[in-house]
């Protein structure tokens, strides 16, 4: 990623390149709980939004919230380590303002794998949860609800690549939003309202450019992975997955849907 140290108050919003991460892991803690599941959406200004990157990632040690994700232990076993996916990653964030539905969630955990992985993390970032509060498009509230409310398609099944979209969608609501109260740089939505991540508008440290090195887990996608039809693969093991989480669901909401999963890196080249 290209030197922030001025800060990005003075960026057009729309003329920005947005990167939505989504993850799934074993837990809440960074550090005891590991990444599973990595998901980037890149929204870039002129394009359709593009699913970037895809992959399962094993965290060596043993698989946790499975009743939350689905995925197993069997799932990551021949799957990359966050080290060997992070040059792709950070290929995949280059040049992009980060933006996550919980981003206090998955920054902290992007943050703690960069760091195991050599790499210093302080980029600029916001919030899709507090964005709509912030514009006036409805209260704070989950995923799901928020979907719901913008009349998104989204079933609810903690994989990363459907969580990644939905949140791309609704920073395109977000950008409507924009336009509309005449917010047209970082700046002027900062002046919005306090909320903590309107700090990494100022100046930082960015992410350090990076060469994109593949590995042995790693290949390169020809073609972009448009958000309206992923080729998903393993459509079997998706299966099985959902079975899991619909089984596990006895005590709490049951989730339905069939989305693939992917079991190794998937990064796709920018044109």
């Amino acid at each position: 990623m290209s030197s922030t140290n001025g800060g990005i108050n003075g960026w057009r919003v729309r003329e920005t390149p947005v990167a939505v991460i989504d993850f799934e892991t074993t837990g809440l803690n960074p550090g005891h709980d590991r990444v599973v599941e990595v998901s980037v959406l890149r929204c870039d200004p002129g394009r359709e939004p593009s699913l970037v990157l895809d992959t399962l990632v094993n965290p060596r040690r043993r698989m946790a919230a499975s009743e939350i994700h689905g995925i197993t232990d069997e799932d990551v076993a021949d799957a990359p380590e966050f080290a060997d996916i992070a040059d792709s990653l950070l290929h995949a964030l280059s040049g992009c303002v980060v933006a996550a539905y919980n981003v206090y969630f998955d920054l902290r955990f992007l943050e703690y794998e960069l760091s195991r992985a050599g790499y210093d993390c302080a980029c600029p970032h916001f919030c899709l949860m507090y964005l709509r509060p912030m514009l006036g498009l409805g209260r704070r509230c989950s995923l799901e609800d928020a979907c719901r409310t913008h009349g998104i398609q989204h079933v609810d099944l903690h994989i990363t690549s459907a969580d990644a979209m939905a949140g791309g969608q609704l920073y395109s609501v977000c950008l409507g939003a924009m336009h509309e109260r005449a917010v047209g740089t970082f700046g002027d939505l900062a002046r919005l309202k306090n909320y903590k991540f309107i700090q990494s508008f100022g100046p930082r440290a960015a992410f350090r450019a990076p060469r994109l090195r593949l590995g042995r887990h790693v290949r390169l996608q020809i073609e972009s992975v448009a958000c309206a039809g992923a080729d998903r693969a393993a459509q079997g093991r998706s299966a099985t997955r959902l079975g899991r989480i619909l089984g596990s669901a006895q005590d709490g909401p049951v989730r339905s849907g069939n989305h693939g999963r992917r079991s190794g890196v998937h990064p796709a080249q920018e044109g």
